[in-house]
């Protein structure tokens, strides 16, 4: 597995895994941050797991990934959501919050991952829709962090030839 795609499935873990668990603790975050401030708390999770040498190929121990999400839900929490987010958005914002500061390093298994991929068997419709719109505000908000990811390039493989 390649360091983006890990990455990317630790975002798909939250970003889905919040309908599996949509139970509302992290309403207690503040709902006045500053886009600047949500916007580097946010994404502050794929800066963390990115390894120092990328030309290594080295990925995180599913430990490490999953202390680095806790850490993360812990700092979303305390940054909060600006202002602007919708209600449908901050219910989702708090179910990712949750579910964060719940993971451990047995999520981050291939079994755990397709079942979260799906969506959870016990996933509301209002659920989903929540998750989707914490998602969408977010990538809107923020942008994409995988796009500031400088990946190394890889090796040209030759033609083969058959």
């Amino acid at each position: 597995m390649t360091i983006r795609a890990r990455l990317t499935l630790t975002g798909a873990v939250l970003l889905v895994g919040t309908v599996t668990s949509a139970c509302g603790g992290g309403g207690g975050a503040p709902s006045d941050a500053s886009k600047d401030g949500f916007c580097e708390a946010a994404n502050s999770l794929m800066s963390d797991l990115m390894p120092a040498d990328l030309t290594t190929g080295e990925l995180p121990s599913d430990k490490d990934m999953a202390q680095a999400v806790k850490d993360w839900g812990s700092r979303m929490a305390e940054v909060g959501t600006p202002e602007d987010i919708s209600d449908d958005a901050r219910k989702g914002f708090e179910s990712v919050v949750d579910q964060a500061q719940e993971i451990d390093a047995s999520d981050f298994s291939m079994d755990k991952l397709e079942d979260l991929e799906e969506g959870g068997a016990d996933a509301s419709a209002e659920e989903k829709k929540q998750a989707e719109a914490f998602g969408t505000y977010l990538t809107d908000t923020c942008g994409n962090p995988m796009d500031d990811i400088e990946m190394p390039e890889m090796p040209e493989i030759p033609d083969s030839t058959s």
